[in-house]
């Protein structure tokens, strides 16, 4: 679909929007998976949306269930999880639906049966951003490694081309199992300086992360991963976007949903923060940029 023809859709879905001033306020429906980050993100975007002027109403969807019938009345829905955009994408009935709080690989059904009816704000970070940061923390370092699982081998392989771009090599170790995670982080270690932790739910689990930290520590090798929980474990480096800063971008898309401006389907997220586990680093013998000239950094390359 041509970019004219999709700022052609998304303004006929908008059209009948109320102008600020002139009608009651537009309304959004956010609807929620039942977990402790979507409720912290839609209580958070009730009241950033009500200082953008919007008006919301909250659903919560358990399991595969569906949207009450008599919920109504919304132009735009919001949609917190994998499911709740399931459960959002079949109530929309054609109008917009704005989605955050899941990973790309969580959306490759959704995307072959919905059309251009969605933009999700993704959790994952692009890969320039990471290769930017490791560039940025271990100037040195050429050699990274990385474990993938059938669910990230695209997003891993991905990494790996982009990396090479910037002559560095990304040694791959594929795993199908849990329990292969502590032996394919040993056959990685004579090929790495630095572990990335990149998004897997098979690799990077409650159960597997604290055996590949202890194997990665006793052999020397800083990890870098994806989520603040990870780092304060003993990630020495963590890259990622906290639950205000994804609702900040929700209402940035509101915003652009509100002018009739087309939003992609897929959307990266635009704000970020880098965590540096200064005790690690430490025990490491690591001399690591502090987070705050991590994250000036990101941000500038990324202007």
């Amino acid at each position: 679909m041509t970019l004219a023809l999709r700022c052609c859709l998304w303004g006929l879905l908008l059209a009948m929007l109320p102008i600020a001033g002139t009608a009651a306020e537009p309304r959004i429906l956010i609807v929620r998976e039942d977990s402790a980050v979507a409720r912290q993100a839609s209580e958070l975007l009730v009241r950033e949306a009500a200082a953008a002027g919007w008006a919301g109403t909250e659903v919560t969807i358990a399991g595969d269930r569906s949207i009450p019938a008599h919920v109504e009345g919304e132009q735009v829905l919001v949609a917190f999880g994998a499911r709740a955009l399931a459960a959002a994408l079949r109530h929309a009935a054609g109008k917009p639906v704005v989605a955050a709080l899941l990973a790309e690989a969580a959306l490759d059904d959704t995307a072959a049966a919905a059309g251009d009816r969605w933009s999700a704000i993704l959790l994952d970070q692009p890969v320039e951003r990471w290769i930017n940061l490791i560039q940025t923390a271990f100037p040195g370092m050429q050699q990274y490694g990385a474990l993938a699982s059938p669910a990230s081998q695209k997003a891993v392989r991905a990494m790996e081309r982009k990396m090479a771009d910037r002559r560095l090599t990304l040694a791959v170790e594929t795993i199908s199992s849990a329990e292969e995670v502590v032996p394919a982080i040993e056959r990685l270690t004579p090929r790495m300086g630095v572990l990335l932790a990149l998004p897997d739910p098979l690799a990077h689990n409650r159960n597997t992360v604290q055996p590949l930290l202890l194997t990665t520590y006793r052999a020397g090798i800083p990890v870098v991963a994806y989520s603040e929980s990870y780092q304060q474990a003993g990630a020495v480096l963590a890259l990622y976007s906290t639950v205000p800063q994804i609702v900040a971008q929700v209402v940035d898309s509101l915003q652009q949903v509100r002018e009739g401006k087309p939003l992609p389907n897929y959307q990266s997220p635009r704000y970020f923060t880098v965590g540096v586990n200064s005790a690690v680093a430490r025990s490491l013998g690591l001399a690591l940029p502090t987070a705050a000239e991590l994250n000036g950094r990101l941000r500038s390359l990324a202007q």
